[in-house]
């Protein structure tokens, strides 16, 4: 039999893309097609020197198993930044390399959802607005869609890691041209239509000079959606990219698509060159290099770098290639996405390095491929690039990056593996569109604290009590406080007073406004409340809210309540206990005005997705206090010989008690799923046959410092790194483990 020290001991290995600090479980769009290229606008000189504007269409549809939230405009007009941001590119393969000839292109704001039936995610789990990207829908713009300049923004402003846009003085607020004074900084639209009116035919659009036209394809277009807490691990799918046919026809340019799509970069069309990504850990987004080499001539191997900054918001400030000492090297060039000579990137042998860097004014940003070569007489082996970060921020300064180089000797590297496991969240809902739907009529079920300090749901132990208490005078949309005779406990808090609101939710602490709309977002983002019936209920016309108190409980019951808008009345209860038991109790359930919603928030929460109570509830689910997210595992650098490295074990559960970092000289493939020792979902990356590096009473992040040994025997071993959690009541057996990673020894 395994104990827990055992599974512990045992596992370690596992690295993954490690979620970033908003990701959200679940969250998954995916780009499905190009849908159509235009590039007919032109401005500028005659031809050939001036400027043709292209745009291309695309789909993208909800693959995800949670509805994505899309609200663009909040109250008072202020503009919000929940929803997708879509990013283009154009490309041309010279025959040697992949060039991006589009410059920095503006991005597409996209402010409302379609929610169409098609495409390859359907079915449509809902209907067209509705404040989300409901699962399964999709949405299709074709290029004039893309192509209105009042949705165009500088990508320059997105935070592509996050997917989060900040309004307040953005190129939409300042308006173009800036309006100025306080209009353009108070977060409500300023840019119009009477604005881009004004514009010439390219502004804002892709935006590329005829000169890189004329030489002729093959072309390639890309569109990449950025969607806010969609989990890193989830957006292969986001990025898609398709040949185009581009030539003069005398008087504008013809454009078409050619051939199939295919999911990834505009990188992944160059033949014969090797790609692989990484990013900067839990912290920041990702770097893909694509490198070829070819030769040698004359004694002289020609290397060739694609840098195709992904979704990294610090930018890139140097390219560095290491370099075998005493190589002999030349021929260096790169290649930015403008025509400004004055911006170019410098070249230099430093050491045995080969490094690239960027003025000020010119850093590598996301959604732009850079280019970088030279010759050199050393043939290539595995190692890595290192990509230097050009801005401040958290996370480590330098993204590694694996390729083929010029070093003469086996690099360090790090390579993740997989996931770990452990989300616990902190909210659950049910969404009813209309009266009929909703299906709890005669039930009741109970939230009862748990050691995790959140909720154990499970099927009420109380029966309904008809009301013979106080009758609460209430107009509608109101609240109001009602006292406890004992101090309540609730995750994230204690309160001796309830705030009752007539459309049916309870607040312990701050007052969550009376709107008679049940929304999930307003619901999940706004303070603690436990709803169990958020509706729009209309007190004076008939029913009564009623207050019945003693000692050991207190119960607030919503009886023959009608809705302002529909028919029928409802009929629920709510029972409040010392220990911090809460009931909700149901008995005939038949208003239908607008939708109802049933749930328990702390308040500012993850969205769990629509659960179906129903059958949840009966079979009993656990929440915690505060969401938690899967325990994860990264390294501050590589495995260079003779430094010293840190395991960064993070997204430590509150109550864990110990954990431990274990390096493993044999690594299981495939992983072990270790749901047969009570931790399903967990995996096991290695055979825990290495060094073991405890640690005790963590707080949310525990670094482990491991030294390198400086022996040459060493270089090229690899181990697997791995942490493991004590961590009670999220699964089983009380153990956590992250993701991996697979350690290289070098230089």
């Amino acid at each position: 039999m395994w104990t827990r020290t055992h599974v512990v001991l045992a596992l370690a290995l596992a690295p993954s893309l490690v979620a970033q600090s908003n990701a959200v479980p679940g969250t998954d769009v995916q780009i499905y097609e190009l849908f159509g290229i235009t590039a007919s606008y032109r401005r500028g000189p005659a031809y050939p020197n001036g400027e043709a504007g292209v745009v291309i269409g695309h789909s993208h549809c909800n693959a995800g198993s949670v509805n994505v939230p899309w609200v663009s405009v909040g109250q008072g007009g202020q503009m919000l930044d929940t929803y997708p941001k879509i990013a283009f590119l154009l490309a041309r393969d010279t025959g040697e390399r992949i060039e991006q000839i589009s410059g920095r292109s503006f991005a597409k704001h996209s402010g409302t959802p379609f929610n169409f039936g098609s495409g390859p995610c359907a079915p449509c789990m809902g209907g067209a607005g509705g404040g989300f990207f409901f699962v399964g829908c999709s949405d299709t713009y074709g290029t004039g869609f893309n192509g209105s300049r009042s949705a165009l923004g500088p990508t320059t402003e997105i935070n592509p890691w996050l997917g989060s846009f900040n309004a307040i003085g953005s190129y939409f607020d300042r308006g173009d041209p800036s309006v100025g004074g306080a209009a353009a900084m108070d977060g409500i639209r300023s840019l119009s239509s009477t604005m881009t009116s004004q514009f010439d035919a390219v502004k804002n659009r892709m935006e590329v000079s005829e000169s890189d036209l004329t030489p002729g394809g093959p072309f390639f277009a890309q569109a990449y959606v950025v969607i806010k807490g969609e989990p890193v691990g989830n957006r292969a799918n986001n990025m898609r990219s398709q040949e185009a046919s581009i030539d003069w026809g005398g008087s504008f340019w013809n454009a078409s698509l050619v051939g199939a799509s295919r999911a990834g970069s505009v990188l992944t069309n160059w033949d014969g060159a090797t790609l692989a990504e990484n990013g900067n850990g839990s912290d920041d987004g990702r770097f893909l290099v694509a490198v070829k080499v070819t030769g040698p001539d004359a004694g002289m191997y020609h290397y060739e770098y694609a840098v195709h900054n992904l979704d990294n918001s610090r930018a890139g400030a140097t390219f560095r290639v290491p370099l075998a000492a005493g190589a002999t090297v030349g021929g260096f060039g790169s290649h930015d996405v403008d025509h400004d000579p004055t911006n170019d990137w410098s070249s230099a042998r430093v050491g045995n390095e080969i490094v690239y860097s960027a003025p000020a004014s010119n850093p590598h940003e996301w959604n732009t491929i850079y280019n970088f070569w030279f010759d050199c007489d050393e043939s290539p082996s595995f190692g890595q690039v290192g990509i230097d970060q050009a801005r401040p921020g958290p996370g480590a300064m330098t993204v590694f990056v694996d390729a083929q180089v010029p070093s003469g000797v086996p690099t360090a590297n790090i390579t993740p593996v997989g996931a770990g496991c452990g989300d616990c969240l902190s909210a659950f809902y049910e969404y009813y569109p209309d009266g009929p739907s909703f299906d709890l009529a005669n039930t009741g079920m109970q939230l009862t604290r748990n050691a995790a300090l959140g909720y154990d749901v499970t099927p009420s132990a109380k029966t309904y009590v008809f009301p013979t208490g106080t009758d609460l005078t209430l107009a509608v949309n109101s609240e109001t406080n009602v006292a406890l005779p004992f101090s309540l406990p609730y995750p994230g808090g204690t309160t001796t007073s309830l705030i009752a609101c007539t459309n049916g939710f309870i607040s312990p602490a701050a007052s969550n406004g009376t709107s008679q709309l049940a929304n999930v977002g307003a619901f999940l983002g706004g303070a603690a409340r436990w709803s169990a019936c958020w509706h729009n209920y209309d007190p004076p016309a008939n029913g009564r809210i009623n207050v019945m108190t003693s000692p050991t409980e207190v119960r607030i019951t919503y009886r023959n309540l009608v809705p302002t808008f529909g028919g029928g009345q409802d009929n629920f209860q709510y029972v409040f206990e010392p220990n911090g038991t809460v009931h909700f109790l149901y008995r005939g359930m038949t208003a239908d005005g607008f939708g109802k919603l049933v749930g328990w928030t702390p308040g500012s929460a993850v969205d769990p997705g629509p659960s179906d109570l129903s059958v949840a509830a009966p079979a009993g689910f656990t929440l915690c206090e505060s969401d938690v997210t899967h325990l994860s595992l990264r390294l501050t650098d590589r495995p260079v010989l003779g430094t010293s490295i840190q395991f960064v074990t993070e997204h430590i559960a509150p109550g864990t008690t110990h954990g431990v970092v274990m390096l493993s000289f044999t690594r299981h493939l495939p992983p072990v799923d270790l749901g047969f020792v009570g931790m399903p979902g967990c995996p096991l990356y290695g055979a825990g046959n290495g060094v073991l590096f405890p640690f005790s009473n963590p707080s949310s992040t525990e670094r482990t410092t491991f030294a390198v040994p400086n022996a040459a025997w060493l270089t090229g071993m690899t181990v697997v790194s791995q942490s493991f959690t004590v961590s009670p009541l999220l699964n089983q057996l009380g153990v956590l483990a992250s993701n991996g990673f697979v350690l290289k020894f070098g230089t």
